[in-house]
């Protein structure tokens, strides 16, 4: 027997109806919010980009309801998509070991302060609906079939998880 170990990274987005039927803020509200916080922060400390929530909450210049809120609608999204993602794929793969379930709303933003659509930006990149998952998957065959595994994956998570999230993006496919 082989066993096929196959690294999948994906980004993908959580539907704003399957949020709001578990959580009562929404994402989009609390994304906006801390937005405006964020953009308040930076002009008034004269900064040259965006930092991560952390940089301001650690130093009390956040407000702490607003961030309990995006760690809570973070942490949910974290966990519906892991269990989505298992749900869907858990009949292909002999192990699905997730590596990393990280909110994105958490990291430093890839916006400029002078960036002509950095509030959009911003409101996407702060609103805690957005998920990116590591993960290897493993495959057991009687013959050594890596050749064509990295498409046949690529192929499998797409179609099974289209449409299970909002938006879902492929960023990495490689054999382990």
């Amino acid at each position: 027997m082989f066993i096929t170990r196959i690294h999948v990274s994906l980004q993908v987005k959580l539907p704003r109806a399957e949020l709001e039927k578990h959580l009562s803020a929404s994402a989009e509200v609390v994304g906006e919010l801390l937005t405006e916080q964020m953009l308040e922060n930076v002009k008034q400390q004269g900064l040259g980009y965006f930092p991560a929530i952390d940089f301001f909450q650690q130093q009390g210049l956040m407000d702490e309801d607003l961030i309990d809120a995006a760690e809570t609608i973070g942490w949910f999204a974290a966990k519906l998509a892991r269990e989505e993602v298992k749900r869907h794929l858990r009949p292909f793969f002999s192990t699905l070991e997730f590596q990393s379930v990280k909110c994105n709303a958490f990291g430093m933003p890839a916006v400029r302060p002078n960036q002509l659509d950095a509030w959009p930006a911003l409101v996407k990149h702060y609103t805690p609906n957005q998920v990116k998952i590591d993960l290897i998957a493993s495959v057991l065959k009687k013959h050594d079939q890596s050749e064509g595994m990295v498409n046949w994956a690529n192929q499998l998570f797409k179609r099974n998880l289209q449409g299970v999230f909002e938006t879902l993006e492929i960023t990495a496919v490689s054999l382990v």
